[in-house]
């Protein structure tokens, strides 16, 4: 999941507003007579704003790492999809109403709110005695990054002049996809070296950093001001109808992942009742969206554009395989290879580090160009070719064929991957722009909960049922409550390599599902408009020009 960075001006949507009212005595949108940050402040602002999101983006690569070691710990193989899930699933479904609660509350208050509901959200996760208090503490997490992510964007544009902002969002990504890559390899020092807990324990010094810096130096430019509502208003621009069903819709979904299969079957009453009820209320919460209308989290009528729909079906499918591999490598190197923490997290970096490089790349060629479609059917032929490589993968493959796999598809997810949030704030209105990118933020983070939950209930069925079929003397259930760091202490000899060749078995079904969503987005780029992205700069210079000759 990749943070959007919507630009704004001004930008208001009767449902997703930007979250304060910019007025002047010269009239809105009047930048010559607007206050912004000093220098100083702005550079104390953007360290405050980096060390939020470098604790939030470093959150994704360490827990993906420390997962073999936590199923271990709390004997809970099923709850792999829970562990990211908890976290996407609140992300996706509270990133609207934090955007509602900027609008109409202090950004500086929000803000600092939010990121103290992370920071709980990793105690809560770092001293977890069991299994679901970690998931509480993912899901608590989750609620805040979603406020502090969205929050830092919005705060460089209320604080920054406009000729600042775009280097300023570029310098924020930029910590974001450093952070990224270097997760991994942090999460396994803290695993193999001290305790995955200390995963979660060092989002304190890092945050606590943080807040002393918002506190002493986050303040709103006088523009900047919450805009006057009545608490009915309030509430009813939160949509708490339909984030109700999309909650409860995406909780159905993932409980009937986790039973399938293997608490119980999948023709259970219960496994059939929560995806039933999983289609219903889905259904329903777009009936819902439809009827809010204005009031709406994702208001309907922005998906009516081809540019719009297409590049956000592109964004969610690209992340179906984007998430198989970042959290199923690990648990490769951890099971079959048998590495440590540590050495799981060195051999992911190649992933990561190309994923960040293609972003980078990207990001050149879309501003260069402004080609978007050519550059998205590039990035899928790419990562279909790195998906097909990393399929091929097995318990003998050399080194040099799973870090080029890697590189290859770390490098065609990276190319791709932002494209959509460009486009689509590129082709936005003034009036539209933030809605857009709440929508696109909120359907990144969904994929993320919708997806692992899939990868985790293909690995467990696939992985039980090949040891029922060639190890029918081992207890399968013993098998899923030990975990995947204990497997060589607790098996030896011609047992550990069957349950090695079954973990084989569910983790290559895993890459076959993430190579099916790599195939796919190559199909959706014929779909996408042929279109470049608005040269904003050039219409500009021919606007000036011809009020210069009207004068």
């Amino acid at each position: 999941m990749s943070p959007p960075t919507p630009e704004t001006k001004n930008d208001t949507d009767h449902g997703h507003e930007l979250p304060s009212s910019i007025t002047s005595a010269s009239g809105p949108g009047d930048d010559k007579d607007l206050t912004y940050a000093t220098p100083l402040r702005l550079t104390m602002i953007m360290c405050t704003l980096s060390l939020s999101t470098l604790i939030a983006a470093l959150d994704l690569g360490i827990v993906a790492t420390a997962i073999p070691k936590i199923t271990s710990d709390f004997h809970a193989l099923d709850h792999i999809g829970w562990y990211s899930g908890a976290c996407f699933l609140l992300v996706g479904t509270t990133s609207a109403p934090w955007g509602k609660m900027y609008k109409y509350f202090s950004a500086t208050y929000i803000y600092m709110t939010a990121l103290g509901l992370y920071l709980v959200g990793s105690v809560v996760a770092a001293a977890a005695p069991s299994s679901i208090a970690l998931i509480i503490g993912r899901a608590l997490q989750g609620w805040g990054c979603a406020g502090t992510l969205g929050g830092s964007v919005l705060i460089i544009n209320f604080t920054a002049e406009p000729k600042l902002r775009p280097m300023l969002i570029g310098l924020w990504m930029g910590v974001f996809m450093i952070a990224t890559t270097i997760g991994p390899l942090i999460g396994g020092v803290f695993t193999s070296e001290v305790t995955w807990r200390w995963c979660f324990w060092v989002n304190l010094p890092v945050g606590g950093t943080a807040m002393v810096l918002q506190f002493l130096f986050l303040r709103m430019p006088e523009h900047i001001k919450p805009t006057p509502a009545t608490w009915t208003e309030i509430l009813l621009h939160l949509d708490l109808p339909g984030w109700t069903l999309l909650f409860t819709s995406v909780i159905c979904f993932l409980l009937a992942m986790e039973w399938g299969g293997l608490a119980k079957g999948w023709s259970d009453g219960a496994v059939i009742a929560t995806l039933t009820l999983w289609v219903v209320l889905s259904i329903a919460f777009v009936v819902v969206e439809w009827f809010q209308d204005n009031y709406a989290m994702m208001p309907l009528r922005m998906l009516k554009p081809r540019t719009s729909w297409s590049h956000l079906l592109y964004a969610w499918i690209t992340n179906l395989g984007n998430f198989q591999i970042l959290f199923y490598l690990p648990i490769y190197f951890q099971s079959v290879h048998g590495s440590s923490a540590i050495m799981s997290g060195v051999y992911s970096l190649p992933f990561m580090a190309f994923y960040a490089f293609g972003a980078i790349i990207s990001g050149i060629l879309v501003g260069k160009s402004r080609l978007l479609q050519p550059i998205e059917l590039v990035s899928g032929l790419i990562t279909v070719l790195g998906a097909t490589l990393i399929y091929c993968i097995d318990i003998g493959t050399p080194k040099a064929w799973w870090i080029g796999a890697q590189v290859t598809f770390g490098l065609g997810i990276g190319l791709g991957n932002q494209v959509p949030v460009t486009a689509l704030q590129g082709f936005a209105t003034p009036e539209t722009v933030a809605a857009t990118m709440g929508v696109a933020f909120m359907c990144q983070a969904m994929s993320g909960a919708y997806f692992v939950a899939a990868g985790n209930s293909i690995f467990n069925n696939y992985m039980l049922k090949t040891l029922s079929v060639t190890a029918p003397q081992l207890n399968s259930s013993e098998i899923s409550y030990i975990g995947v760091t204990e497997l060589k202490n607790a098996f030896h000899g011609e047992d550990l390599a069957l349950i090695r060749q079954a973990y084989m078995v569910g983790i290559k079904d895993v890459f076959a599902f993430a190579l099916a969503g790599a195939c796919l987005t190559v199909v959706l780029t014929l779909v996408v408009p042929l279109k470049k992205l608005p040269d904003h700069e050039a219409k500009k210079a021919e606007d000036k020009e011809a009020a210069d000759k009207a004068s």
